[in-house]
């Protein structure tokens, strides 16, 4: 009988769900870290806090990002993780998390916020679905809409365009000027030390816009970040796993972005993290 040798450490995914800062998505919590679990990882989902749970203001969820990253490396051995292969998954929302900290673990002004070394909370791959990543792509699509201008009902007077810019203030950490949300806003934080990026979306996704996705891909050729981009035609937003277990009718749309995960594992591999 051939003898089955079992690993000793694992490489591992930090799982971040999207919901728009204001919650976490369970469907992509749990399915996702399972199906990384079945790919031989390690797995963790992070409730970072969102604004039903603290103050959402930037970089308080990065600032878990990066506190959970250092967690899972000063565990190492108790968890059977190999520190050296550490990569955070993220969708919408929580793919600006993602991306931000990948942007900027070597900032030390971050770093000291974390309360740790840079090199602790640096991931070692990223992995963005259908990721926000620019909070000013978003507000000029939702301000295309002529009823942005109406008063929406049970809000005091306010109107949509009032409810947008005290969502984007909540967000940013103060009032959402332009400079503000260029500042934190992670296609602008890419330099040549951000960790490799893979990165998938589709292109009628219409909650965060595929143009985000092409100058975020833009900014790291342009600072020669190892990456891979894959933009489906069609499928929308919210996907997850686009399996039986996240499905919400609609099937169709899952088909065309199925191929994801298999393509994010060998991307995985291919940059030592698997």
């Amino acid at each position: 009988t051939e003898m089955v040798v079992r690993r000793e450490r694992f490489p591992t995914v930090v799982v971040c769900g999207g919901g728009g800062f204001t919650r976490i998505a369970e469907h992509e919590q749990e399915p996702v870290a399972l199906a990384f679990l079945s790919a031989g990882y390690q797995a963790f989902v992070l409730n970072y806090v969102t604004s039903s749970t603290g103050d959402v203001a930037y970089p308080n969820p990065e600032l878990d990002v990066a506190k959970m990253v250092a967690t899972v490396r000063a565990n190492a051995d108790a968890w059977h993780i190999d520190p050296d292969k550490v990569a955070v998954v993220g969708f919408s929302a929580g793919g600006f998390v993602c991306a931000s900290l990948a942007a900027q673990w070597k900032d030390r002004a971050f770093a000291a916020q974390v309360g740790d070394r840079p090199e602790r909370i640096r991931p070692d791959a990223v992995v963005l679905g259908y990721p926000l990543l620019d909070l000013r792509v978003t507000r000029d699509e939702q301000l295309r809409d002529p009823r942005i201008d109406l008063r929406v009902p049970k809000t005091g007077g306010k109107t949509g365009r009032d409810l947008l810019n005290d969502y984007l203030s909540m967000v940013a950490g103060g009032e959402a000027t332009e400079e503000r949300l260029a500042e934190i806003c992670p296609t602008t934080q890419v330099t040549r030390d951000c960790p490799p990026v893979f990165v998938w979306g589709t292109a009628d996704d219409t909650t965060c816009p595929i143009a985000q996705v092409h100058a975020f891909a833009a900014a790291l050729a342009s600072a020669g970040v190892s990456h891979e981009v894959h933009v489906f035609n069609a499928g929308g937003h919210g996907l997850s796993m686009a399996n039986a277990t996240t499905e919400a009718q609609n099937a169709e749309e899952q088909q065309a972005v199925r191929p994801w995960f298999g393509l994010a594992c060998a991307f995985l591999e291919r940059v030592g993290v698997a």
